[in-house]
């Protein structure tokens, strides 16, 4: 599905335009290209897991299961294990970020996951003492906060002093401490620079530093049998339809899989945004055009409250399918060929979905379609506040049909 048009808008007519709620519509068909875009690609001894984070949807997460070559899913908190748990086996999930509480930690080794990644050596003990208790031995793999910075990248995450993993500088001396904790089982590393990369050649440079810093680690002694990656593979979020080249990039990263003989070691993908964001479109009926000091703001039902990724953003790609509405008032302003704002319906002035944006037309009762909505959208928004109506969610399906949502969230 190209574009959402109005034979489309016609099966959600009723809850858009007539209640005037704004809908999200995921295309799983747009989920299966960007999932193959990866595994055909990739060499044998990748894994992809998704990250859940990015849209927990029943529906998408039940579909991108069943894709072959998906190993998983890749989690954050308890909430989102015992979700994954209903299309996954436990040793099909990982379980990353920071500051996972006792309950948490308890759940995810009772439930025997394959890995946990630990982000420093105060969880490490937490997981060692709570697995003591359990009679059990956990499988974890240490996060670095590599002293590697990625330029090209929209959100860095490393190589910076930050929450997330054990600094490289540090590493070798917490290393000593977390390999002495007899109810662990190191088996490798987890590394996640930063997200948003367009930029293959960024990718593989920094796979490089990844791979010569696990040579450096096992010529010191360690035994390093698996490299998650994390993800970062990024969405073009312009009209400019810029790709990250999934063939050159793992082209190369084979080359220097080769090249250091690491045939034997598994390397992990964690990938969310890359899979799920182009998949989804917001879509939202204008309710009013206002004129405020010689600047025009489009205005429509839902904001901050439903698609916050926008506001943060300051851009997604958009466009608006016109309807011929009688005019509400004789002198009703529209928006013909000029810059605007497009904000939401929230008692607040942050609550501007896209400004300063180029508008051929626009009039009360069309609808805006911003594209690039599937990921980090509904799951992110602040949907209670001012308790406006939740967005309904449609999937159009593999039959090229809307479905209603088959579950609640």
């Amino acid at each position: 599905m190209n574009t959402i048009n109005k034979t489309i808008i016609n099966e959600i007519k009723k809850e858009l335009l007539e209640e005037e709620t704004p809908c999200y519509v995921y295309d799983l068909n747009e989920v299966k290209t960007r999932i193959k875009n990866i595994t055909n690609n990739m060499p044998d001894n990748f894994k992809l897991y998704y990250a859940m984070k990015a849209n927990p949807h029943k529906d998408i997460l039940d579909f991108i299961k069943k894709q072959e070559k998906v190993s998983g899913f890749e989690i954050a908190s308890s909430g989102e294990l015992q979700k994954a748990l209903n299309y996954c086996s436990s040793n099909e999930i990982l379980y990353t970020g920071p500051a996972k509480r006792n309950n948490e930690l308890v759940l995810a080794i009772n439930s025997n996951i394959r890995l946990i990644n630990v982000e420093s050596v105060v969880e490490a003990i937490r997981i060692n003492e709570i697995a003591s208790k359990l009679n059990k031995k956990v499988d974890i793999l240490i996060r670095i906060n590599m002293n590697y910075k990625i330029e090209d990248a929209a959100e860095n995450m490393g190589g910076l002093s930050t929450k997330l993993g054990i600094d490289e500088d540090k590493y070798l001396e917490e290393y000593k401490v977390i390999s002495s904790l007899p109810n662990l089982n190191i088996k490798g590393i987890h590394v996640f620079s930063a997200s948003g990369i367009l930029n293959y050649q960024a990718g593989i440079e920094y796979a490089k530093y990844v791979l010569k810093m696990v040579e450096l680690y096992e010529k010191q002694g360690q035994k390093i049998e698996i490299i998650d990656l994390g993800g970062g593979l990024g969405v073009d979020y312009t009209d400019e339809n810029k790709e990250f080249d999934c063939s050159k990039y793992f082209t190369e990263i084979n080359k220097l899989i080769k090249q250091y003989s690491y045939q034997d070691k598994e390397f992990i993908l964690e990938l969310g945004c890359y899979l799920v964001a182009t998949c989804g479109y917001y879509l939202a009926k204008i309710i009013d055009i206002k004129e405020s000091k010689n600047y025009k703001h489009i205005i429509i039902a839902g904001g901050l409250n439903h698609i916050p990724t926008a506001t943060f953003n300051g851009k997604h790609p958009f466009y608006i399918i016109n309807y011929k509405n009688k005019k509400i008032y004789e002198k009703q302003i529209e928006v013909i060929n000029e810059k605007c704002d497009i904000d939401g319906p929230l008692c607040t002035a942050e609550d501007q979905v896209l400004w300063d944006v180029f508008v051929t037309k626009a009039s009360i009762g069309d609808v805006v379609v911003i594209r690039q909505a599937g990921a980090y959208c509904y799951s992110a928004a602040w949907l209670e506040f001012l308790s406006h109506k939740y967005p309904y969610e449609f999937i159009y399906d593999e039959n090229k049909k809307i479905r209603r949502w088959k579950y609640a969230r």
